[in-house]
């Protein structure tokens, strides 16, 4: 930004991690920084965020493989997600898909394409993994999507059933349902949330909600990669709420 699209080889931080490094070409990298003046210039309200920009620009400077050390790291602005939580609401649904791109992102090892669309069907966002063989994530499968409601009224089982069809056209064993307020039947005995546990017993494909409450934990600093193992542990293993003691 400061530099208006132009990146000297003088400079430090980016320029030196990324082309010092040997992770991408002068000229790669020089074409970054021109998309990504471009895109603050077309977007002047998000131009502050450069989690923003990035989100707006293609995928492909990601060139290096998560470590060992960086498996269970989670890190994402705070104040990035609590201004996009400010978003949801806005007419077209974008917002939350922005919001879903991000925190996928934030991963380490997960890869993102929004709004991708296939000969059958529209995906909100796309997410692949890379690098993880050991942790739950192995489960998961290479790719997998996320599909955004920004509701003002839980998904219901239709909505549910819908997204189930579309992981299983491209035998995907894993997706996530951003919906607002969550789904109908939480207790796990009605509708969409028996439909959860159904499709996993049925064909093997683990759904997990997040709703706006999940997003504002994340906000607070909560770890998105416990948060999905623990959801994920609970469809795939039924496991239910303990019970106080009597």
């Amino acid at each position: 930004m400061q530099g208006k699209g132009i990146v000297p080889a003088s400079y430090t931080g980016s320029y030196f991690r990324l082309v010092w490094g040997g992770h991408l070409s002068d000229r790669e990298f020089q074409r970054y920084a021109t998309l990504s003046w471009e895109q603050a210039q077309a977007n002047p309200d998000v131009a502050m965020y450069p989690e923003a920009i990035l989100q707006r620009v293609d995928d492909d400077w990601q060139t290096a493989l998560p470590s060992a050390a960086e498996a269970f790291v989670y890190f994402a602005s705070t104040r990035y997600v609590q201004w996009m939580l400010g978003q949801l609401g806005a007419p077209g649904g974008k917002a939350l898909e922005f919001l879903a791109d991000y925190l996928m992102s934030c991963m380490p090892g997960c890869r993102t394409r929004r709004r991708t669309r296939s000969g059958s069907t529209d995906y909100d966002v796309l997410c692949s993994m890379e690098g993880f063989e050991v942790d739950f994530r192995s489960e998961l499968g290479r790719y997998f999507v996320c599909e955004c409601k920004d509701w003002d009224k839980p998904a219901d089982f239709t909505t549910t059933a819908k997204f189930c069809r579309v992981l299983d056209s491209f035998k995907a064993r894993f997706g996530i349902l951003f919906s607002k307020e969550g789904i109908s039947g939480e207790t796990r005995t009605t509708d969409a949330a028996r439909e959860q546990l159904k499709v996993f017993q049925d064909r093997g494909i683990v759904v997990v909600v997040i709703n706006l409450e999940d997003l504002q934990s994340v906000a607070g600093g909560k770890n998105l990669i416990s948060f999905l193992r623990n959801r994920y542990e609970a469809v795939r293993l039924d496991i239910r709420q303990a019970q106080k003691p009597r």
